[in-house]
């Protein structure tokens, strides 16, 4: 392949002809989607990651003098209401988890595919590590204000701003409260109030471990409606955890994570969870919360 032309391509194309530029634009927005769905592992495991803010928790306008009060949702299944329960005492209970995991990421607009291999480290209520061990390793930290993202590939060091300096630190993965929607530790409550909830039949009948399967569908004008369109989890019925998420966004991407080897409550080095150490020479990318509105 001619320099200037990076495809995946078995044939070489001339550098800056018309196929070459159409591919070197359809390459970076392939890359942009990854970036984007990469991080829906943690919004999920994993989610969208334009802006910290769009998650911030937000509270409802007061209703104006008069106006109609809207009307009762209807309350869940009984059966949906049993799986949350289990999850929400569950959830109580751990305050570190450490997994490894399975990912992938299918951009079903570009009908690309790709499988990487990971390991997961969660500290309550608001410390957080992820990373993929396979090449090119890439490493994520969240310490309760800033998201690091420690790029070997390309030797940098990005650092995405949640919180400002003079702002309190995130003081849960709640929904609403951060742009990454763990899968554990999610609180009945805050569930209901994001999402649409349901069982999904065809998926428990043909699972293998017998999972409870849960189908979230964000409500109408949340956040999270922005970024998903389904979100799919697998819960474990001995752990009550999620041992799979499936999330399809709004861009058509659909992120798969198989989380195993899971251990609740085990000791992790505090040093897991602070800024990653990089090499003299690297690129420190920063964006700052208030430059991103």
């Amino acid at each position: 392949m001619k320099p200037g032309c990076f495809i995946r391509m078995p044939d070489a194309r001339a550098a800056g002809s018309p196929a070459c530029r159409e591919d070197s634009t359809r390459s970076r927005a392939v890359g942009r989607t990854a970036h984007r769905a990469t991080l829906s592992l943690l919004m999920a495991a994993l989610a969208a990651w334009a802006s910290a803010a769009a998650y911030g928790a937000e509270s409802p306008p007061p209703a104006k003098p008069g106006a109609e009060k809207p009307a009762a949702e209807a309350a869940p299944p009984a059966d949906v209401v049993d799986v949350l329960d289990k999850m929400d005492a569950a959830g109580k209970e751990f305050k570190t988890i450490r997994a490894k995991f399975d990912y992938e990421l299918n951009q079903t607009l570009y009908e690309d595919v790709q499988k990487r291999k990971g390991e997961l480290f969660y500290q309550a209520p608001n410390l957080l590590r992820f990373e993929f061990t396979d090449k090119p390793q890439e490493t994520f930290v969240f310490d309760g204000r800033v998201m690091y993202h420690k790029k070997d590939a390309t030797r940098q060091l990005i650092l995405w701003e949640v919180r400002l300096p003079e702002e309190p630190a995130v003081d849960s993965f709640e929904l609403g409260k951060t742009p990454f929607p763990l899968p554990f530790g999610q609180r009945k409550a805050a569930v209901l109030k994001h999402f649409n909830v349901s069982r999904d039949a065809k998926e428990e009948a043909g699972d293998k471990e017998k999972r409870a399967v849960l189908a979230l569908v964000p409500k109408k004008d949340t956040p999270l409606a922005r970024d998903y369109a389904k979100i799919l989890l697998w819960v474990d019925a001995k752990q009550s955890l999620p041992t799979r998420a499936r999330l399809a966004d709004t861009s058509e991407n659909v992120t798969t994570v198989d989380f195993h080897h899971i251990e609740a409550n085990k000791e992790i080095d505090a040093k897991s969870f602070t800024r990653p150490a990089v090499p003299d020479g690297w690129e420190i990318v920063t964006h700052a919360k208030d430059e991103r509105k």
